[in-house]
């Protein structure tokens, strides 16, 4: 856990660039039956991540802090296949809501960037649920 407000920001912008390649690169690379349905929803997801990092990158900036380059680290290697996409992805997503519910608690005397934070919780609850339901 971080130690931080600051600290806490970063791995949380850090965590959701993560999910947000992921879910792009899985976007480029899915195939299959299910390829229109999965191209589009993992589509969604990467879009919506990706407005995720810009607000939580900005909101680092609010404590007068440099967004650090390891915000921008990326994935590894892409599942081979869809259901395989499906599985990481949801994996990705709960280690992304264990790392904002640390940055809310670790954020305690920030409102601002509480409130911040509780809307990715949400985001990252429906996406945990849209990706279970999605595994089948």
């Amino acid at each position: 856990m971080a130690d931080t407000p600051a600290e806490a920001m970063a791995v949380a912008a850090s965590a959701t660039f993560g999910f947000y390649a992921q879910a792009h690169l899985s976007h480029w690379n899915v195939v299959g039956a299910d390829f229109p349905q999965l191209h589009g929803f993992f589509g969604g997801l990467y879009e919506e991540a990706w407005e995720a990092v810009d607000r939580l990158a900005e909101a680092l900036r609010t404590l007068d802090e440099p967004v650090p380059a390891t915000v921008f680290s990326t994935p590894g290697e892409v599942p081979a296949d869809a259901a395989a996409m499906v599985a990481a992805l949801s994996d990705a997503n709960d280690a992304v809501l264990q790392v904002l519910e640390d940055a809310y608690r670790a954020c305690a005397e920030e409102p601002a960037l509480q409130n911040v934070l509780q809307d990715r919780l949400e985001a990252h609850e429906k996406h945990g649920w849209m990706l279970r339901a999605t595994e089948g």
